[in-house]
């Protein structure tokens, strides 16, 4: 197990900070929304900005508006306070990014990993983020079954979010060429998108902790513009 030091965790503070924050935000957004609804009044999105906020203050009642406002401040508040992390985050990732990934989701996820050299085979990985299917053996039947969830929770959320930005922005990239069609497919079941995402999910972080370790090439993973990086947070690399 990997023991993280007092450098790299004040690293990985910043980062948290920011998810801390932005779960109450979450939490008092669903709350405005609740409110207006019970008054008849359907919102979507920011309601405490534009003209969504001048739509309620000419629509609601006084006592609606004083607690709105309430929540209006401590949004506007914390929003700020994220939108500073955010951008000391972005800083401070490394140039160039592979074509899709982002400069917060990889300053995000290398200051989660820490080190890729820690694992020792692909399992370990795709344990270390939570991605692996549980397995039923008996006799010679071997049966895979939903995802374990066992390992980092944020590094299995941040890993999914990459997945679905490589999945727009490089299709060529050979993990996602099985899944593909159904990610993107509207059609499909709920079900199915969501297994298909995790599956693309664990294999990129697979072939990213290869390519960190050497093991294999960019080029050798299908690409559609700039280079896919290995996952470093000191060397110019990939989460």
């Amino acid at each position: 197990m990997r023991i993280a030091s007092p450098e790299e965790e004040a690293r990985r503070a910043q980062g948290r900070l920011r998810e801390q924050l932005c779960r109450p935000i979450r939490r008092m957004q669903a709350l405005g929304r609740s409110l207006l609804l019970q008054r008849a009044m359907a919102v979507r999105g920011r309601w405490w900005r534009g003209r969504t906020w001048e739509q309620i203050l000419a629509a609601m009642p006084k006592w609606v508006i004083a607690q709105l406002e309430i929540w209006k401040g401590f949004l506007e508040l914390a929003e700020k306070q994220v939108r500073g992390l955010e951008m000391e985050l972005k800083k401070a990732a490394p140039r160039p990014l592979f074509f899709g990934e982002g400069e917060l989701s990889h300053e995000l996820l290398a200051r989660e990993l820490i080190d890729p050299q820690r694992f020792r085979n692909a399992r370990q990985v795709g344990n270390s983020f939570g991605l692996c299917p549980s397995e039923s053996t008996s006799d010679q039947r071997r049966r895979r079954g939903s995802i374990t969830k066992h390992g980092h929770p944020r590094l299995g959320r941040l890993m999914v979010e990459l997945a679905w930005r490589v999945s727009h922005f490089q299709p060529s990239y050979r993990g996602v060429l099985p899944w593909g069609a159904l990610l993107h497919n509207r059609k499909a079941s709920t079900a199915a998108p969501k297994k298909a995402i995790v599956a693309l999910a664990r294999r990129l972080a697979v072939d990213l902790w290869r390519m960190a370790t050497g093991r294999v090439q960019a080029a050798e993973l299908g690409r559609l513009a700039k280079e896919i990086l290995p996952m470093n947070p000191r060397k110019n690399l990939c989460p």
